[in-house]
């Protein structure tokens, strides 16, 4: 999910820097500001009629302790605004702290110890309401380790088809650094060695971007979220609504998007708005009562005569008119593989204002630990991916649940971002039938790969599976459907849209097909394909052609998958691996002398790591339509260890075939090993987790026996 409402230093933009100098400390929020909760109201204009909202209302009502030694992070967040809020302090802040007016966050390093009340003001331009709590702040100790500290207080505008760059920076910390990003725009992606954000954006839109940076220096982890505005090629076209008005359970809620720049007539879309809600297309209304609590991830879009932009924002609702139970924390970091999540202070995904608050969460990524009673995040995560986190605290004075569902994202150990990161799984197939609503179609077919050992993989009767082109989405929950390692479900006869899907667990492949059925897409046309897969999420940007057709090679990311492979093991130094694997890559480019590498590993243990550079050849040629095609081979291995028996690569095809020999395998898991595939082709790291299943003594292939 990670979307980026929480460090406001972010949104405020111009006015925000217009007051740089007096709050530079504030501007360089560390990780723990991070954590903090959603919904700053900024949007600029008029609201939809408020008439039945429901009461204007700090729903913050007390502030964390801090020291005179650590950098001080809180936010004040009220619900039912009328209009765009601003702050106000009318009693004497600690020295070294200061409230900023547009976001309510109240940041710094204080200079003195502090045990008084303080008197904040909230107007929303109908009205103001006065908040007094106590602020503490001890004398020095403890505090824990601040991390890096982000210098970039603003990025860059972004115009869709001119080339971007843009450079983090480290204002605080020891180093290495490896950076980490989510929800960049379309377009743009980031060296997570290097720390530098380029590319040629694709599509229009406001992105609050989740930027990460770890410091090997230190062991510690800092983060900050900063927005990129992508205006279309041809206009000014934008969003002027840059947060949601927070609402509660029961109360009418009444909110607008507004926009600046249009051309012609605007419609409007949003998904992800919480029950209750609904939205008005033609005029940008929200309305409606919410029905259920929580922290919520809503993708706004907005469409002129000349095209689409969209944000990414979110929303908190309150339990009830008289509850202030809300989730303190947004989104999270990535993390990365086989690098500890730890941090002082923790790392929290927590709620505030609860009574004997307990914590659990389903679809974590493997390696991370989520504690019931303190809502810390620890452990080391163990695995590369997308996944799809849902957050539950329960209060139980009064009885209150709360929920916050987003993406997770665990990167390699050299940082970047999600959609650099191949995606485990590969499009055979995929047509999109369109026409006349009722009578359009989907099908497919994809091979992925995933955990699939004895409790991990895949179970019916309490996974879901999902699959989705755009908005459209095949949902399958616990107990749809029917088999063991072979799945399948059809809709009752007569039932429309017709839907049916076949599963296999041992083949790793899906296939799925609809009948009379309505799609809203336009081909040709991008649309996301996700496969949701237990807690495993497989997400990538797909282009379709002008006949609806769509395969690997038409997704933005690159695609990664052993189709095969089989293991055999004899005895020290004479073990062997073959592989057949399946490589897509948008923008792959290979030279005679580039880097090839390949590592297998299970879990943390290193079973082979061999550089077989100096082997590599290439032969190039160019397709009539202009596209590159490298086909890779290598030379004669006269090694007598870790041999590379042969290795081929096709980039027009996608085949990939790598066998090895000479290899010692003696601490593969009996029975059911889970083996990490790293390979290293230039200069990406392409990564998969494959399970092998023990047939016959000293045999392991990807078949489940």
């Amino acid at each position: 999910m990670a979307r980026a409402l929480l460090l406001r230093q972010s949104r405020v933009g111009p006015r925000l820097r217009q007051m740089a100098a007096g709050q530079k400390s504030a501007m360089k929020i560390r990780l723990f500001l991070f954590f903090l909760t959603v919904a700053l109201v900024l949007t600029v204009g008029v609201r939809a009629d408020t008439t039945n909202n429901g009461t204007f209302r700090f729903l913050t009502q007390s502030l964390p302790e801090g020291t005179t030694n650590a950098q001080y992070a809180a936010r004040i967040i009220t619900a039912n605004a009328d209009g765009p809020v601003t702050f106000t302090a009318t009693s004497a802040l600690p020295a070294g702290l200061s409230l900023d007016a547009l976001s309510g966050f109240l940041t710094g390093i204080p200079g003195e110890t502090f045990n008084n009340d303080i008197t904040v003001v909230a107007n929303d331009t109908t009205q103001q309401i006065q908040f007094n709590v106590t602020l503490k702040i001890s004398a020095a100790g403890g505090g824990g380790n601040g991390g890096a500290s982000f210098a970039n207080t603003s990025l860059a505008d972004g115009r869709v088809g001119t080339v971007y760059v843009e450079q983090l920076a480290i204002a605080a910390g020891v180093g290495p650094f490896t950076y980490g990003a989510q929800n960049l725009p379309p377009g743009i992606s980031l060296n997570g060695l290097t720390g530098v954000l380029s590319g040629t954006p694709t599509a229009p839109g406001r992105y609050y971007v989740t930027l990460s940076a770890y410091d090997a220096g230190e062991d510690n982890n800092s983060a900050t979220v900063l927005p990129i505005l992508v205006l279309p090629s041809g206009s000014d076209f934008q969003f002027t609504t840059q947060s949601l008005t927070n609402g509660e359970v029961g109360t009418p809620f009444h909110d607008a998007y507004l926009v600046a720049n249009a051309a012609g007539t605007v419609s409007f879309a949003a998904s992800g708005l919480p029950p209750g809600l609904t939205l008005d297309p033609a005029t940008g209304v929200v309305s409606g009562t919410p029905t259920a609590p929580g922290t919520f991830d809503v993708f706004v879009s907005a469409t002129d005569t000349q095209g689409t932009i969209t944000s990414n924002l979110g929303m908190i609702i309150a339990p009830s008119a008289t509850s202030h139970f809300y989730w303190n924390v947004f989104s999270l970091p990535p993390g990365l593989l086989n690098v500890s999540y730890d941090r002082q202070p923790p790392l929290m995904a927590a709620t505030v204002n609860g009574v004997n608050v307990t914590y659990s969460a389903t679809g974590l990524p493997p390696g991370i630990v989520y504690h019931s009673t303190t809502g810390e995040l620890s452990g080391t995560p163990t695995a590369v991916g997308e996944y799809d986190t849902l957050f539950t605290a329960t209060s139980t004075t009064p009885a209150e649940v709360l929920t916050m569902r987003f993406r997770f994202v665990i990167l390699p150990v050299t940082g970047g971002d999600i959609e650099s990161v191949p995606v485990n799984f590969w499009l055979t197939r995929e047509k999109l039938t369109l026409g006349e609503d009722g009578e359009e179609g989907w099908n497919g077919m994809l091979l992925f790969n995933a955990d699939r050992r004895t409790g991990k993989r895949f179970n019916p009767s309490t996974d879901n599976l999902a699959l989705s082109v755009g908005t459209r989405a095949l949902s399958f929950p616990a107990g749809t459907l029917i088999g063991t390692n072979s799945l399948h479900y059809t809709t009752p006869r007569g039932q429309f849209p017709s839907e049916s899907v076949k599963l296999s667990l041992s083949k790793q492949s899906l296939q799925w097909k609809t009948k009379r059925d309505t799609i809203a897409a336009t081909v040709p046309g991008q649309q996301i394909v996700a496969l949701t897969l237990g807690s495993q999420l497989y997400r990538t940007t797909v282009l379709f052609d002008e006949r609806g057709k769509a395969n690997a090679f038409a997704s933005t990311r690159p695609c990664f998958v052993l189709a095969t492979g089989s293991l055999r093991l004899r005895d020290t130094a004479l073990d062997s691996a073959t592989f057949s694997m399946l490589l897509s890559n948008p923008s792959f480019i290979f030279e005679t002398g580039d880097a090839l590498r390949i590592r297998l590993l299970q879990d943390t243990t290193v079973l082979l790591d061999r550089d077989f550079t100096a082997l590599g050849v290439v032969k190039q040629t160019t397709k009539r339509d202009g596209t590159l095609v490298f086909a890779l081979k290598t030379l004669k291995d006269t090694t007598t260890a870790d041999r590379i028996q042969q290795f081929s690569y096709n980039s027009a095809k996608g085949k990939l075939s790598l066998k090895l020999s000479d290899l010692t395998l003696d601490s593969l898991s009996a029975g059911e090993a889970h083996i990490t595939i790293e390979l290293t082709i230039r200069d990406r790291i392409y990564t998969t987790g494959v399970t092998f299943f023990g047939a016959n003594p000293g045999r392991y292939s990807t078949p489940i026996r």
